[in-house]
């Protein structure tokens, strides 16, 4: 099954060694002493910091791991023909994330007073934090691609607008009238005016458009009841389940999550 799992969270990374003596301990301390925000900075006066990483968020960061999230994502857009809906509220905790470790890594780094121990934990860090841009490039990337290559078909169905963010959604409509000045300029401004548009039906459409019918490998999570195959023959999505089917038979339990692409 095609689930990422980017081993330990950054939170766990941070707490490697945690049972190992007071110089763990010294380690996390030091880390919420620098992960503070600007403005937390200029109201220090005001009453002590709250520290960040609290076994409580320590255990929540193991069970909800953003980037094991972002994998899936990036499984489910990979292995299905049609654009899914932008995880916008994943990908910006995950930036926001990102940003704050990328802060106290530098802090801790610039500190004379940081020992070699400290210092092979950061690498550590460094390399979830290594983990984490890569997925959110691939993901980005893989739905550019789905953009690109049905820019036309996106721009003119609107119901898909809402699935697209807007720098998406403006990058679709830019690309797509590019690809219609290049067919124009290369092949249909050559042809008699009835032959020229590309937006007329046919048994053969003759812009792009994902193939729903595609089939795809899934991995049931929740009870999803029966679907029609060919024939009468009907197929019993059951958790824990595996199917190979259309696409077009389980994208409303993919898009709720029910069903995961593998």
């Amino acid at each position: 099954m095609s689930d990422y799992s980017p081993g330990p969270s950054l939170a766990g990374s941070l707490a490697l060694g945690q049972g190992s003596g007071s110089g763990s301990r010294s380690f996390l301390s030091r880390l919420s002493s620098v992960a503070v925000s600007e403005d937390e900075e200029m109201a220090e006066a005001e009453g002590p910091r709250s520290k960040i990483f609290t076994e409580d968020e320590l255990a929540e960061a193991e069970e909800l791991n953003d980037m094991r999230r972002l994998g899936q994502a990036l499984a489910r857009e990979r292995g299905t023909p049609a654009i899914l809906d932008w995880e916008a509220e994943l990908v910006g905790m995950l930036l926001d994330k990102l940003e704050q470790q990328g802060k106290m890594m530098a802090t801790l780094r610039a500190d004379p007073s940081t020992s070699e121990e400290e210092h092979f934990r950061l690498v550590l860090v460094q390399t979830e934090m290594e983990r984490g841009k890569w997925l959110i490039r691939s993901y980005v990337r893989a739905r550019l691609h789905k953009i690109e290559k049905f820019a036309q078909y996106i721009t003119a169905t609107p119901e898909l607008h809402s699935r697209l963010s807007g720098a998406e959604l403006s990058h679709a409509r830019r690309y797509a009238v590019l690809v219609g000045q290049h067919y124009s300029r290369s092949v249909l401004d050559s042809l008699p005016d009835w032959l020229r548009r590309l937006d007329e039906g046919g048994a053969v459409p003759m812009i792009a458009q994902p193939n729903l019918a595609q089939p795809v490998l899934v991995y049931i999570r929740q009870d999803c009841g029966e679907i029609a195959l060919e024939g009468d023959e009907v197929a019993e999505l059951a958790k824990g389940s595996t199917h190979l089917v259309r696409y077009d038979l389980v994208e409303r339990w993919v898009q709720l999550g029910w069903a995961e692409v593998m």
